[in-house]
């Protein structure tokens, strides 16, 4: 639906329209104010309080020249900030409610904002506003903080949410940069003593150096501060000859933290990104001066603690959602952009090892992608080593992971469900092939077309020698044909313009007619 913006006028007809939306019953409910208001004060109100600073005027959204929304802007002065901070209110039509209008129009008017100097946009809405809170959050408004409004003798507890520049300069297909790829070596670098590990985990950083991957994964974890000391054995482990209780097998695989330079500091002199999970505070301090970005684990999504303090060290994070529902991510997304976290990427994943195919859901990727207005990604913990990642990029995934071992048959719970060298090297290639096959969103002839365009596209051709001051005669002196290494003629749109029309010129046997001929 196309929506548009007009500015809206000091005039009483604007104003009433606006006070009539205002009054009804199910907007007054919303408003911190719940009393209607009355003519002629509205009109004071209207003409003297909402035009006071000219560079944020009110507007009013159109559909087919009928208004149905109201919307406002003014200077934000509730955040010590220097920066071009502006709130907005919107008001939709009573009769245009629960259409799906209100989160396009927030979402161009915000952007229209932003645009044109805004740096960041703050809704405050009432706790109760259900409504108007789906609608935000649906244009992109991120939540940050619970507060108190206080009006005149009125005070009511409200949500408040915010918008930023880097949220609305998403790359499009033309700019969109290649997908970064994880090789995940997760607990795989394990044989069971230091030096063998030390040399297992290099081998590994080497494996995805040669497939060409962007960054190598690891694992840093303390069984303690992951499982309850009782926790038992995990059934699917259990399943595939793990016998042992999950704390042990943690306790087996517990990357030691000084093997984390060592680590880092090869996989930096080859080239590659470093980068471990970290699944408490502990591992969070002790990676974090060798890596670039943080990943969270899909069942750390509700480790409140972790997630707070991945946020504060003002680094990336990767955020994987297995096992999650939408509500549980969009709890965890708040909770990091509430403690001042600012870049995010959201991965779809599915927390079975091996992933059965049909368990992926990866048109979920489309969905995170409205929801959050972020970069969105897959860790894919399927055998396959093609299907799911190309299938994901094609959707628009701009993170891939993938789990990756030297060998399948090494013991471990990782090492099965894992793809090979050979694979991730054929995997990362296959995702790069599908980058440069996806293209730009922009319909438009391909150079390696231009050469079959000009000669097969139909024009509209002379299939005689046609005389000047000849009339032009469809099927007698000329058609729609493909000119093959004549001169083109005109789009076949412009056939009906020349029916009955007299040439200008003398035109030779398969010649274009042009505009100009007649």
């Amino acid at each position: 639906m196309y929506i548009y913006f007009e500015t809206a006028e000091i005039k009483q007809s604007h104003a009433k329209l606006v006070m009539q939306w205002r009054n009804d019953p199910t907007t007054l409910r919303m408003f911190y104010q719940s009393l209607p208001k009355t003519w002629p004060k509205f009109w004071h109100e209207y003409k003297n309080d909402y035009f006071k600073n000219p560079t944020h005027p009110p507007y009013f959204a159109y559909i087919h020249n009928t208004p149905i929304a109201f919307l406002r802007s003014s200077p934000y002065k509730n955040l010590q900030s220097k920066k071009n901070i502006v709130d907005i209110d919107i008001n939709i039509a009573p009769k245009h409610r629960k259409k799906g209008y209100g989160s396009q129009i927030l979402t161009e008017f915000s952007n229209m904002l932003l645009k044109a100097g805004a740096d960041t946009i703050i809704a405050e809405i009432k706790q109760q506003n259900k409504a108007s809170i789906h609608a935000f959050e649906k244009a992109g408004f991120r939540f940050f903080d619970t507060s108190v409004k206080h009006i005149e003798n009125t005070s009511c507890k409200i949500f408040r949410f915010r918008k930023t520049i880097k949220q609305i300069t998403p790359a499009t297909r033309e700019q969109k940069p290649k997908t970064f790829i994880i090789a995940e070596a997760g607990s795989n670098w394990r044989m069971g003593k230091f030096d063998r590990d030390i040399t297992m985990g290099k081998t590994l950083i080497d494996i995805a150096v040669d497939a060409g991957a962007d960054a190598v994964k690891f694992q840093t974890y303390r069984a303690k501060t992951v499982y309850v000391p009782n926790a038992g054995q995990a059934d699917y482990l259990k399943k595939s000859g793990q016998s042992q209780d999950i704390s042990a097998i943690f306790d087996d695989l517990s990357m030691p933290y000084s093997m984390i330079p060592t680590l880092a500091s090869y996989a930096q002199d080859l080239g590659i990104e470093f980068m471990s999970t970290p699944f408490s505070i502990a591992d969070l301090k002790a990676l974090n001066p060798y890596v670039r970005r943080h990943k969270l684990a899909s069942y750390e999504l509700s480790h409140v603690r972790l997630l707070d303090a991945l946020a504060k060290t003002g680094k990336p994070l990767i955020m994987s959602t297995g096992a999650a529902n939408l509500e549980e991510v969009q709890y965890s997304v708040n909770r990091f952009y509430q403690q001042g976290g600012q870049d995010l990427s959201i991965l779809q994943c599915t927390a079975s090892y091996p992933a059965p195919l049909q368990s992926l859901n990866l048109n979920v990727i489309r969905t995170l992608q409205q929801r959050f207005l972020c970069k969105v990604g897959l860790s894919d913990h399927s055998r396959d080593p093609f299907i799911a990642p190309v299938t994901a990029v094609a959707l628009g995934a701009s993170v891939i992971e993938k789990h990756f071992t030297i060998d399948n048959r090494l013991p471990g719970p990782d090492h099965a469900f894992a793809i090979t060298p050979g694979e991730l090297k054929k995997m990362v290639e296959a995702i790069r092939h599908t980058e440069k096959a996806l293209g730009t969103a922009e319909k438009k002839p391909n150079k390696t077309e231009y050469e079959l365009r000009s000669f097969a596209i139909r024009r509209i051709q002379a299939i005689t020698p046609i005389k000047k001051g000849e009339k032009f005669q469809e099927g007698k002196n000329f058609s729609v044909l493909r000119p093959g290494k004549q001169p083109a003629g005109m789009h076949p749109r412009f056939i009906d313009h020349l029916k009955g029309s007299i040439a200008k010129r003398d035109i030779k046997l398969g010649h274009g007619i042009l505009q100009d001929d007649f």
